[in-house]
């Protein structure tokens, strides 16, 4: 993969705990490391949103066709699993 070199200012107390921490990881692979999970949890934050954003914008009538459906998905599963 490809490397770019940046530059970023971080608070000291917070370098130095990340220090301590990384048990011999570069700092670089440390921010590496970080950025990832950060964008990882951004990824998931915004589609738990939209999730959430689709199925409170469902009529009631809607919300019991899926429901009805879960519950059939749920029954087959658990037969298959047996």
């Amino acid at each position: 993969m490809a490397k770019a070199r940046v530059s970023v200012t971080v608070d000291r107390v917070l370098l130095r705990r990340c220090d301590r921490v990384a048990r011999g990881a570069s700092r670089s692979q440390v921010f590496e490391k970080a950025l990832e999970r950060w964008l990882r949890d951004s990824q998931k934050q915004r589609l738990e949103h939209e999730v959430e954003r689709y199925y409170s914008s469902m009529r009631r009538d809607e919300r019991a066709e899926d429901s009805a459906w879960a519950g059939l998905a749920s029954r087959t599963l658990g037969e298959t699993w047996k």
